[in-house]
Order: structure tokens, then sequence, then C-alpha cells
């Protein structure tokens, strides 16, 4: 008796060993990334997962908000995020919320892999129609996002665009109105304009005017959007760093450009760099 449940013990040791082995295999196997809706989160589901799925890989994606995905990711609750441009991702990883660009910036949390995509601010019709903008540009209001990063894009924007010519961030015009991300979408249809990110006004569903000013294709480097990265595990663990690798490498792939062409045509654009030297 004392033998066979030995014996038992032995073999249900065994198969749990067995069990956890498939476990952790299967693990190595399944990359996760924590995105926003859209275009991010589509351009994973309906573009990435196919090219991953070809090298063995399979890929689940949670939708977040995106002032979560950061501090998320740096909790290794998922192996990358993909939602934000660089100084956006600056601001969160030297804690200093003044969005300074710099290229030769080092990452000790968070690092950006790739960029994909670039997503230029817009003005969009509100009240008004974009025949009238010229007319009345420098007296219509306008609606804006009030996060410092889409704020400062957005007020750019206006200068060039001849709203304004200058500004305080501090003490803006009473015509230029910041709100959050979340309402920017709802609040167009109370004023005659507002400049929305691209991934706002694809889930509100509000159409482009391609007639009204964008920023221009020489912000894409600063603005475009990024696969981000755990620093500590990309160095110092081999199978996470091979998943972040397979991952970019989808992500620079020529199928996830012409989706992406495709899918969103001038609303967004294929802006694909290898940033990992």
């Amino acid at each position: 008796m004392k033998k066979l449940f030995k014996t038992t013990l032995l073999l249900s040791s065994f198969s749990l060993l067995a069990t956890f082995n498939v476990a952790c295999s299967a693990n190595e196997n399944v990359i996760t990334v924590a995105a926003s809706s859209l275009p991010h989160a589509e351009i994973l589901n309906k573009a990435v997962k196919d090219v991953l799925s070809k090298k063995g890989y399979s890929l689940k994606v949670f939708e977040l908000d995106w002032d979560q995905p950061n501090e998320a990711l740096n909790h290794n609750e998922y192996d990358a995020n993909y939602f934000q441009h660089r100084p956006y991702l600056q601001t969160y990883d030297s804690g200093n919320d003044n969005h300074v660009y710099s290229v030769d910036y080092t990452y000790t949390k968070l690092f950006p892999t790739v960029t994909v995509h670039y997503e230029p601010l817009r003005i969009y019709e509100g009240k008004k129609k974009a025949s009238e903008f010229e007319a009345n540009k420098k007296t219509a209001t306008y609606v804006i996002c009030n996060d410092i990063s889409n704020e400062k894009r957005a007020l750019d924007l206006l200068v060039a665009s001849g709203v304004i010519e200058s500004y305080d961030i501090n003490n803006l015009p009473k015509n230029i109105k910041p709100v959050s991300e979340s309402t920017l979408a709802s609040s167009l249809k109370d004023y005659d304009y507002g400049v929305l990110p691209a991934n706002t006004a694809l889930t509100g569903k509000i159409e482009a005017n391609l007639s009204l000013p964008t920023e221009g294709a020489d912000l894409a480097d600063r603005g475009a959007n990024v696969l981000v990265a755990n620093v500590a595990k990309y160095r110092d663990d081999l199978k996470y760093k091979a998943k972040i690798d397979v991952l970019s490498d989808a992500l620079l792939s020529e199928d996830v450009a012409s989706f992406i062409k495709s899918e969103f045509k001038n609303v967004v654009t294929v802006y694909q760099h290898d940033l990992r030297k």
C-alpha cells in the first residue's frame, strides 16, 4: 500500500511537471500587447497576427485606456505596448512632464523598438464646414486635446494655419478650449472646428476633410507611433527578447504597411523604421 502510494505520488508529480512544462512552452510562443483600439489594436489583430502565426507565435491584444499601458508594461503585465509616440514615452520614462523630444534620449524603464505609423493631427469640421475655414479661421472656436503633448501639437498647427500668431499654453485665447481626449470627439459638435489626433477621429467615426490643414510630414519622426518594450527584460531575458524581436519585425513587414495604406488611407500613414541599435 505504501509502495502504491509512492508510485501514485511520483506519477502525479511527473504529470504536474509535464503540465507545467507544456504551459511554459506555450507561453514562450504567446505575445501579449496592450494597445489603444484604433488604429493600433486593429493593425495588430488584422495584420500582425497572421504574420506572427507563420513564425510560430500567437498574439493576444488587450485594449487599454491610453494612460495605463506604460505602467502596466513596466510592471511586466504585458510583453509590449503599442499606442504612443516617443515624446509621450519620454515623459513617462523620465518622469519629466515637458515633452522635450530628443533622438539621443536614453531609456531606463521602457524603450521603443520600431516606429510603425504616423497619425498627423488635423483640423476637423464641427459646426462650420471646411469651405468656411479660411474666411472664419481667426474668429472660429476650436476644441483641442488637453494632454500636454497633443495640446502643444494642436496649438502649433493652429499657428502654422494662420489661426493664431503665437500662444502661451497657460493663457489661451477664449476661442480655443482644451478638453480631455475621452470627450474630444463628442465635444466637436459644440465648436466650429476641432484639432484631433487621427486615432481619436477614427474611434469617434469622424471623417476627415482633406482640404483642412494637417500636420506636415516633417513631423513624422517625432510623431510616429512606436512599439514599446521593457528595457531590463529585453536586456536580460533571451526568450523575451526573441518575442519582442519577432513582433518588431512583423510590424516592419510589407503586409502591415499594405494593411495601413488600404485600411486607413490618408488619415494614418506608414512610417516604418527599426530603432533597435
